[in-house]
């Protein structure tokens, strides 16, 4: 019996940190499709906005296909110079 309890919390655990990946993929993916949307509003082939980025058109690729794990710098780089927010809801205060 104390066999099996263990293998329960095992699973919760697991299960747990199953659904983070899955919500961490996700994110990835919404993410990636916002910056394609604004990739489109701007009405640029990846190579241009690979050369708008000052980024190889590999690595604009590898962003939209929603594996890239981006970081604060990437998104400052694309609103910057897009002049498009990705995240439209949220709002900055400094």
């Amino acid at each position: 019996m104390e066999k099996r309890k263990y293998i329960n919390r095992y699973a919760k655990i697991r299960t747990k940190e199953d659904l983070i990946r899955r919500e961490q993929v996700r994110a990835r993916i919404r993410i990636a499709v916002r910056i394609d949307d604004i990739r489109q509003e701007l009405n640029l082939s990846v190579p241009e906005f690979a050369e708008l980025l000052n980024k190889e058109p590999s690595e604009i690729s590898d962003w939209l296909s929603g594996g890239h794990n981006f970081t604060q710098d990437t998104y400052t780089l694309i609103e910057v110079l897009t002049g498009k927010r990705i995240f439209e809801g949220v709002v900055a205060t400094v």
